[in-house]
């Protein structure tokens, strides 16, 4: 592997966009964002989204990114957030690596825009770890799905358009403002995911090391790193989340996936 840093953002201001182009022909495992300046939070980071020839694939906010993160084991530090396209804890070095982003054919931009809000005298350095080419065309995603709830009670959240199927789904990350309480998976009306507590899921999880965020409920059939696990949507005829609640709430659900770049 290989770590290097890139090219410096542009429009790097207290309310604003900055955006970096990386080069493309090489893979990419992860990108490190450097945070620095007088004040520059994570939570001043509104919007992170990483374009692969123009089309998002990677969209996040600072602070839910840095949750999920740290749930799956990755350093802490305020200074840095990481964007993480491989699993390295997975048992498998064809699976660790599976995801990454190659740009060695069919990648004309690959591009990483950041939006600030709030900060002081801000600056913002990247650096990309580059590892084996894996897989072409096959990249990891995280796709968001917001939706709101009015009342305590079980309801449907619908999160991947079936018409669009064909991704392995790794995790879906529920943040929430803390009503949520448990959650049931189905797939093709078949119960996978049994209205688990999030306190059964918080232990379960931390059996395979993996640490539990408040206020974020992380649906993790490949919490053991096997990534054989991940659900298959291409066999789908159905696929139901349904999350439940003690009061109304507003869920942001965040899907990580193994998918194709055309499969949007």
């Amino acid at each position: 592997m290989l770590l290097v840093k890139n090219v410096p953002f542009t429009n790097v201001v207290a309310n604003g966009t900055a955006t970096v182009n990386l080069p493309v022909g090489m893979s990419y495992n992860k990108i490190i964002l450097a945070l620095g300046g007088t004040t520059f939070t994570k939570s001043m980071i509104t919007g992170i989204r990483v374009k692969l020839n123009g089309k998002i694939i990677v969209n996040a906010v600072g602070s839910r990114l840095d949750l999920i993160n740290q749930y799956r084991g990755l350093t802490a530090n305020a200074g840095f957030l990481t964007i993480d396209f491989t699993e390295p804890r997975a048992k498998t070095m064809t699976e660790q690596y599976l995801g990454n982003v190659n740009t060695a054919s069919g990648v004309s931009s690959l591009t990483v825009e950041v939006d600030i809000s709030g900060a002081t005298a801000p600056t913002l350095d990247s650096y990309s770890e580059l590892g084996p080419p894996a897989k072409l065309g096959v990249l990891a995603k995280h796709i968001p799905f917001t939706a709101s709830f009015a009342a305590s009670g079980k309801f449907p959240m619908k999160l991947i358009d079936i018409t669009n199927r064909g991704a392995l789904i790794k995790r879906v990350h529920f943040a929430h403002g803390g009503n949520l309480t448990n959650l049931e998976v189905k797939k093709n009306g078949i119960v996978i995911w049994d209205n688990v507590l999030t306190a059964v899921n918080s232990f379960w999880q931390g059996e395979y090391q993996k640490t539990s965020q408040t206020n974020l409920y992380s649906y993790d059939p490949c919490a053991d790193n096997n990534y054989a696990n991940a659900v298959k949507t291409a066999d789908a005829t159905a696929l139901e989340f349904n999350p439940t609640f003690s009061a109304a709430d507003t869920v942001t659900a965040v899907v990580e996936v193994l998918d194709v770049l055309s499969n949007m």
